[in-house]
This record gives C-alpha cells, sequence and structure tokens, in this order.
C-alpha cells in the first residue's frame, strides 16, 4: 500500500499563539522556534532581527499587509523551500487594518451594505488561516497584550479583537502568554488542545533557548524537553506580579479583581449581525438582521453589553449551529 501509517509518536506540527506586552520578547521568541523562519512581519520590525536563517516574506512592505499577496508568495515560494517555521508578527496589524477600514466605510456610508464589511474581514481572517498551516510548517501567530480601563477598572486587553480569536481557534493546538516574576520571565500555557494546560516554562538560559521543546513536554508529557532542563512550574505557584491564566474566549481579561463575565463583545451591531451569519446560525445576513433586531425588541437591553450577551447565547444554540 502507497499510503503510510500515521506515526503515535511524531509530534504535530506547532500551531501556537503568543500573546504579551510589548518589549516582552515575543518577536525574540521567534528565533528559538525550529529554523530557518519565514517571518510575516506585518509590524514591520523584521530587521530588528538577527539570525541567518531568518527569512522575509518579501522585500515589500505593503506585501506583509496584504493577506491576498500572502497567500499568492507562500503558494509561490513555500514548495520545497525546507522553512520550518512561519511567524506572523502581528496578526493584531494584519486584521486591524480590515476593521479600521470596515468602521470607517461603514460611518460613512460607503456601504450599502454595513454586515458586509464585516463578513468581509470575516473571510480574509479565514484566508490567512489557511494560507499559513496550508504548507505543514510551524507557525506562530502573535500579538499584544496592554494595560487599559473598563468602567473605572483596571483590565489586560488583547489587541486581537474576540471574534478573530474565534475564529483563529480552529488553528491553534496551544494558547501561550508571556509573564514574569522576580525579574525572570516565562510563558504560561493558557490552554492546549491537547488537554494539559496552566504551567508555566521559565526562560532560565535566556533568548528562550530550549523553551520551545520545554513546552512541548509539557503538553505532550514526553521527552521534548533538555535533559535534566528546569520543570515547568504550575501556575498556582505564580505571584500577583504575573499575568494569570484566563479562559481562551473572553474579550476583557481580568484586571485588579480578576472579574470578566466572557462575553462576546463588537465593534457595531453589524459586526454582531455578521458573525452570526459565519457561526451558521443563520442562512442570510438579512435572516440575522431580523433575529437580532427581534431579540432587541424582546429583551430590551439596557447596553451594548447585555445586547451582546443576549446575542451570543442566541447565536450558539445547539440547535442553530452548523453541524
Amino acid at each position: 500500500m502507497a499510503f503510510k501509517r500515521v506515526s503515535q509518536t511524531t509530534l504535530p506540527p506547532r500551531r501556537w499563539a503568543l500573546k504579551g506586552y510589548y518589549g516582552e520578547g515575543k518577536s525574540t521568541f521567534i528565533m528559538a522556534m525550529q529554523q530557518p523562519t519565514l517571518m510575516i512581519d506585518a509590524d514591520g520590525r523584521r530587521h530588528e532581527l538577527k539570525g541567518d536563517e531568518l527569512y522575509e516574506l518579501s522585500e515589500e512592505a505593503a506585501d506583509h499587509r496584504s493577506v491576498e499577496r500572502i497567500q499568492d508568495l507562500l503558494d509561490a515560494n513555500m514548495p520545497g523551500s525546507d522553512i520550518r517555521t512561519i511567524a506572523i508578527d502581528s496578526v493584531t496589524s494584519l486584521i486591524g487594518v480590515s476593521i479600521a477600514r470596515a468602521m470607517l466605510d461603514n460611518a460613512a456610508d460607503r456601504n450599502r451594505n454595513k454586515n458586509q464589511a464585516w463578513v468581509d474581514k470575516a473571510e480574509k481572517m479565514r484566508l490567512l488561516q489557511d494560507a499559513v498551516t496550508a504548507h505543514g510548517s510551524h507557525v506562530l501567530w502573535i500579538w499584544h497584550l496592554e494595560d487599559a480601563q473598563l468602567n473605572g477598572k483596571a483590565q489586560i486587553r488583547e489587541t486581537l479583537p474576540e471574534t478573530e480569536r474565534e475564529r483563529l481557534y480552529r488553528s491553534l493546538n496551544a494558547s501561550l502568554r508571556i509573564v514574569r516574576e522576580d525579574g525572570r520571565r516565562g510563558v504560561l500555557v493558557e490552554w492546549s488542545r491537547e488537554g494539559p494546560s496552566g504551567m508555566i516554562v521559565w526562560d532560565d538560559e535566556g533568548y528562550w533557548k530550549g523553551v520551545p521543546e520545554r513546552i512541548e513536554a509539557a503538553i505532550y508529557g514526553q521527552g521534548g524537553g533538555q535533559d535534566g532542563g528546569p520543570r515547568p512550574t504550575p501556575s498556582a505557584a505564580v505571584t500577583a506580579g504575573a499575568a494569570p491564566s484566563r479562559p481562551a474566549g473572553s474579550s476583557w481579561e481580568g484586571g485588579a479583581d480578576g472579574a470578566s463575565d466572557g462575553v462576546l463583545t463588537f465593534y457595531s451591531p453589524a459586526e454582531a449581525v455578521a458573525w452570526g451569519v459565519d457561526q451558521g446560525a443563520f442562512p442570510t445576513a438579512e435572516a440575522a438582521q431580523a433575529a437580532y433586531d427581534q431579540l432587541k425588541a424582546d429583551c430590551k437591553p439596557r447596553n451594548a453589553r447585555e445586547m451582546y450577551a443576549a446575542w451570543t447565547n442566541l447565536v450558539q444554540r445547539p440547535q442553530r449551529r452548523r453541524a
């Protein structure tokens, strides 16, 4: 038989999300991944990294921010390239352009169908995911954390919107966050598709040396880390100085009081309606808009957050989700 049996010991490709504050070493982490690495540099910082096996998608800065060009260049050049890792730094800059354009065009009434702008954004995210995962390499998705205020309380905000993080989830097998404690930094495994999570792998050697291998060892329970290397630390042992783990899918992370109700947030009702269609709960944007308007009339929400909570519950009912 020409087909090969699937190996029971080979680890899956690293399809990881990595988030952290500016300057915490997210870009440096790229150099600790398996090399050579191809960098999709939407932030325009690739020349700050030094590595003999670091490659750029294109010399044209605009290509790094165009999902269509990214797909074309990857399809043309990845086969036979021996690239081991594709890094997207950062996905916020890529998708943020579509979000800003959709908001401006809708505000200026340039879109006859305001829902379509958000549908287009969702399609770009789907195209980007398929383009970078199609070639079997490791993939590192990077975005940022920022300090923010919500209702007068300190919060940690993720710069990649909630709806995009949910869409990205299908392409991930681990979600990671950079944390700090007592002058050292590490990576918190917030979630893994395999199951294990909540442990921290510390960067004891510097420059994230050996950390990706030890993350794999912690997730899959295999000897992927360095012999005799430091064991992962349970996140419960981390003091308040390090960011705590949060369940995937909360748009505002816990702040001073750690409170978060995990409600999906949207930039506008038009995006909420488009998200409902994207989830397969409605066959058309018109049907989704009618359901949204009816729900608003029935529930009489006091604010947008209550409306989005009710809408999310309606869309995610099992009988409405696509198989």
